[in-house]
């Protein structure tokens, strides 16, 4: 596995950060009716997972990088509901998330 560099890290972030803002985008793209929303959508995953791949095929492994991507892409999309979208956000919901997002980085590091 290559080490945690700033670019590698760096990438990690716009990878997580182009998916959150493509599952962000849902509610607007009214059940993909609206076009511009919608191509907005598809482009921020492309560019997101494509990120991911870049990942990849520098030797992080997949075992690895997915489990984590799927426990930070929720939390990314629960604070923007919360803050855009004035969705409501128990304790206990945001602490079962993290909780389960521990769970996910332990069982990708002991796996």
């Amino acid at each position: 596995m290559p080490t945690l560099s700033p670019t590698l890290i760096g990438t990690f972030f716009v990878s997580i950060t182009l998916q959150a803002a493509a599952l962000s985008l849902l509610p607007i793209t009214q059940g993909f009716s609206r076009p511009l929303p919608t191509i907005a959508l598809i482009v921020s995953f492309v560019a997101g997972i494509g990120l991911l791949a870049r990942i990849i095929a520098i030797g992080v492994p997949l075992s690895i990088l997915i489990p984590v991507s799927a426990a930070v892409v929720p939390l990314a999309v629960l604070a923007v509901g919360v803050t855009f979208y004035g969705e409501p956000a128990s304790l206990l919901r945001v602490a079962l998330l993290i909780a389960a997002c521990g769970l996910i980085g332990v069982a990708s590091i002991i796996g």
